[in-house]
């Protein structure tokens, strides 16, 4: 089965299984692919297949995908292509290879006593890029009492409108 080995700027090492036509690559948990290394976005790129050859497109990631240390868009995957994930060094293992490349391989990245991946991972601590959004408030405040102070100057206007009328 063709795969993607990868080795981490600290050593950690693994390799990733490509066994559907469409795969989304990245850091975060609900991706197929997940390298956790904080220099892969946490949707950093898609692998595909169309049937003869597969294809590794990134979608707009902060740090890029980069081959010969040119960053590109998309990368046609031939056996022993080598690229970059931001800063994780890959080789393509095309199906039925021996994995005998720079990188050693291994099926399971465990996580290392100290650093990113020791700790169990809390979805709260979760932040995005830019400042917080605004929680949309109904919008009814401000709007409300600004009806109800119209309501009462045509009320009042109208109440002495009827009496200058009447005298």
């Amino acid at each position: 089965m063709p795969r993607i080995q990868f080795t981490t700027p600290d050593g950690a090492s693994g390799a990733l299984e490509l066994d559907a036509e469409r795969m989304s690559l990245g850091r975060a948990d609900d991706n197929q692919l997940i390298i956790t290394d904080d220099s892969v976005s946490s949707h950093h790129g898609e692998v595909s297949f169309d049937g003869s050859s597969w294809t590794l497109t990134d979608l707009g990631s902060t740090n890029g995908t980069k081959l010969g240390g040119s960053r590109v868009e998309s990368i046609a995957l031939a056996p022993g292509a080598s690229f970059q994930l931001g800063n994780v060094d890959c080789v393509f293992i095309g199906d039925g290879e021996e994995a005998d490349y720079s990188a050693p391989t291994m099926t399971v990245n465990t996580p290392s006593s100290a650093g990113y991946g020791a700790h169990p991972y809390d979805r709260n601590l979760r932040q995005g890029f830019g400042p917080k959004a605004r929680e949309k408030s109904s919008g009814g405040g401000i709007l409300n009492l600004l009806g109800i102070a119209a309501l009462l100057a045509c009320g009042a206007a109208a109440y002495f409108a009827s009496q200058l009328g009447a005298s």
